[in-house]
């Protein structure tokens, strides 16, 4: 875990505060995703976006997949509603090539059947404070699985003084929500708390989401030189869906639906010690647990996909030591150590009309060393270089790099380049499951590109572009004609992604545009990749009305993609169409404490299709309420 701070790129999609009444001054940010030490956006060459919590307030959505559909370069792959998998794609790569992190717990468990894939449906989004995405591979910082990027998640945070929030909503397909939080500072300690229930209704027939959620955040620090912090969070889920790729609630052959328990156990402990003036030394460790029981009918007509099921249980422990010597700012760098171990062990059955046990039980330990380089010696140029060595066990050492450069051509035109690498170890279900596993997988690799320009016309007006290029190699998929995982040669993505950002002279208005254009090609194999449109694209309006009232119109439009379906008894290629939608939400602040909040989703009840058979959600609406004390 690399839980340092650091700004947004100028590229990123910079937090302005959306309900302002006046036009505020420009505040350099501090976010929590890849790198080693606090820098700001003119100390930051990578490609990050920020959805900031006002931000996340505008766009009020009930799960994390649609918000993260209004970043750029970030493809969203589901199946329906709730229930089913939700997972992301950072420009093309695979899902599971995104590292996903809350609060700089890695969630990623190798375990599952995606290879490691997160399901964006764990996470609550009424605990989410903000969201920073790091574009581009980042196992120069990470190691192992930021093939693609990392998007880490981030719950609330110690503010100053103290206050207790309370909210509750309810609406359409029997959606509930109730939450309570307090935050403060008392003396040398801060502390954040958080305790959630969720029902997500079933807005798609079949699929539904329950879940419970308690958050806990402690600091403090004795004197100046020394903090400690703590952290841990807990979430009991469950959902049901109709099989992947059973051709859901529209084909499938059978009513009978998926079901899956699980809990997620995060845990985080936190020294940071100012050893000299240009010293600072800080130990980081982590603990990551996942249980869950998954029990599937399979897909009717049963030939292709049996009834199946799996209790599996999985667990990460971290321990890193960074020291940060120099002057940041100006130059400075970063050497340190970690230590990774990872466990797994899955008890399945597929049934055949008599039971197949497909069990497996596999563990690692990854030994790494890191170093970077930073240098400021001008306001107008940055150079960044990172390199990191991973001793592996089985798959030998594995060594990172990442070079970037950001230079301001004039005040208002600043150009940015980066190239890396990066690696992903086999999943312990690709290496280890008894029917389909694969033990001599080798590693996935890429080699990434990429050039921005941000351009800040005025005060009220910028947008920014960027191209990038990934060439995957080794890529892991399944070969039905050998029923079993394999090594593919090459898959390479190319694009680019834009953005606007303009708010009025008087600060009421603020508009935030985004689109990506991503272009993949799998090399010597005739099959497609799913899940991925090509074009993607969004507007989100705020307007303040007045000291009273306030308002938000969200426009996504998601492109042409490529989907599989089993539904026949045999697996086949569709094209699903391009959908549009678009949500709206009116707000009321009652009183200075209690807020109230209308929300409409799908305005028009768009009809189309996230997977063969599997609909988007139709119209709905919600209500909600909160009440804030300081």
């Amino acid at each position: 875990m690399k839980s340092i701070y650091l700004l947004p790129a100028s590229l990123a999609m910079a937090a302005v505060p959306v309900f302002a009444r006046q036009p505020a001054p420009v505040v350099e940010q501090v976010i929590v995703t890849g790198t080693y030490h606090p820098l700001t956006t003119k100390q930051i060459t990578a490609s990050v976006s920020v959805l900031d919590q006002a931000s996340i307030g505008q766009l009020n959505k009930t799960n994390l997949a649609d918000l993260l559909e209004s970043v750029p370069g970030v493809l969203i792959e589901r199946q329906g509603g709730p229930g089913g998998l939700a997972v992301a794609s950072i420009r093309g790569g695979e899902t599971n090539y995104t590292l996903v992190m809350l609060d700089g717990v890695a969630m990623n468990d190798p375990g599952n059947s995606r290879g490691g894939a997160f399901d964006l449906g764990s996470i609550t989004v009424e605990s989410i404070e903000r969201i920073e995405i790091v574009r581009g591979p980042q196992s120069a910082i990470y190691g192992a699985d930021a093939l693609g990027g990392v998007i880490n998640i981030i719950t609330l945070r110690p503010a100053e003084g103290h206050r207790q929030t309370l909210s509750i909503s309810t609406g359409s397909d029997d959606y509930q929500q109730a939450g309570a939080s307090a935050s403060g500072t008392s003396g040398a300690v801060d502390y954040a708390l958080q305790a959630r229930v969720r029902d997500s209704g079933e807005p798609v027939a079949g699929s539904t989401a329950e879940g419970s959620e308690i958050n806990m955040r402690l600091g403090w620090q004795p004197v100046d030189a020394h903090r400690l912090s703590a952290s841990f969070r807990y979430f009991d889920g469950e959902r049901t869906s109709y099989p992947e790729q059973s051709g859901g609630p529209e084909f499938a052959l059978s009513p009978r639906l998926d079901h899956t328990d699980f809990t997620d156990k995060s845990t985080a402990l936190g020294w940071q010690y100012q050893a000299a003036e240009f010293w600072k030394s800080q130990v980081q460790a982590t603990l990551y647990q996942r249980d869950e029981v998954f029990a599937s009918p399979g897909i009717a007509p049963y030939g292709a996909v049996p009834p199946n099921g799996a209790d599996t249980d999985f667990e990460r422990q971290q321990i890193s030591w960074i020291n940060t010597l120099g002057q940041p700012g100006t130059f400075w760098g970063n050497l340190g150590v970690e230590q990774r171990r990872e466990a797994g062990d899955s008890r399945g059955y597929l049934d055949f009309g008599m039971l197949m046990p497909t069990d497996f039980s596999l563990d690692r330990r990854t030994d790494s060393v890191f170093a970077d380089i930073n240098s400021q010696t001008t306001d107008k140029l940055v150079l960044q270089a990172s390199l990191r060595n991973d001793e592996t066990g089985d798959f030998g050492n594995r060594s990172s790099a990442r070079l970037g450069v950001q230079y301001q051509i004039t005040e208002p035109i600043t150009l940015r380049a980066n190239v890396g690498n990066g690696y992903k170890l086999p999943s312990f279900f690709a290496l280890g499951h008894p029917l389909v596993g694969n033990k001599d997988l080798k590693p996935e690799q890429v080699d990434s590109w990429d050039i921005g320009i941000a351009w800040t016309l005025s005060g009220q007006l910028s947008t920014g572009i960027d191209y990038f290029a990934n060439d995957f190699r080794d890529p892991i998929d399944f070969d039905s004609e050998r029923f079993t995982n394999v090594n593919r040669e090459q898959v390479k993505t190319s694009g680019a992604e834009w953005q606007l950002q303009w708010r009025s002279e008087d600060g009421r208005i603020n508009l935030r545009g985004h689109a990506t254009y991503t272009d993949i090609d799998v090399k010597d194999n005739a099959s497609v990749l799913t899940g991925r449109p090509q074009w993607q694209a969004g507007l989100a309006l705020a307007w303040q009305i007045n000291d009273h009232w306030r308002s938000s119109l969200d426009y996504q439009r998601i492109g042409k993609q490529f989907a599989t379906s089993q539904h026949t008894g045999t697996a086949t290629l569709h094209e699903l169409g391009a959908y549009q939608r678009v949500n709206a939400s009116l707000f009321w602040s009652i009183s200075q404490s209690l807020v109230m909040d209308l929300a409409v989703e799908n305005l028009f009840d768009t009809d189309a299709a996230t997977a063969v058979g599997f609909p988007v959600a139709g119209l709905s609406a919600r209500v909600g309420l909160r009440w804030t004390i300081e």
